[in-house]
């Protein structure tokens, strides 16, 4: 490995071995789970920017955005989720309620297995 001008390759070689097992500590996420969540999110995600411009909208597309982020870290979602399903209640009764309720519900489904992640409560006709 080369580095730039007064770098060493012992010190560039030992700096790629810090981030390699940096890399390994770090437990991954499983390729399936990831690939089960791609689909009900970019659903979810599609479904909020249908919304209007008004305060709930905006609070449900912030969650939409905060929910995505925390499943990219591979964090603890369950926060994010729960807030999210208060901001779709609010929302006025419809299909569009209804279909953002069982994408956010189908991503809870794939969740429920990691510890830390509650399925939140909430049906399809509420």
């Amino acid at each position: 490995m080369t580095g730039g001008p007064g770098s060493s390759p012992v010190a560039d070689s030992a700096q790629v071995q810090h981030l390699t097992l940096d890399a390994d500590l770090r437990e991954p996420r499983p390729p399936a789970r990831l690939e089960a969540l791609q689909r009900p999110f970019s659903e979810l995600a599609r479904y909020a920017g249908w919304l209007a411009k008004d305060h709930v909208s905006v609070a449900v597309r912030a969650g939409v955005r905060a929910l995505g982020l925390a499943l990219e870290a591979g964090g603890d979602a369950s926060l994010p989720a729960q807030s999210l399903e208060r901001d779709i209640a609010r929302l006025p009764s419809g299909d569009l309620r209804k279909m953002l309720r069982k994408a956010l519900a189908e991503i809870l489904a794939v969740l429920a297995p990691v510890p830390g992640v509650a399925v939140v409560p909430g049906g399809e006709g509420s």
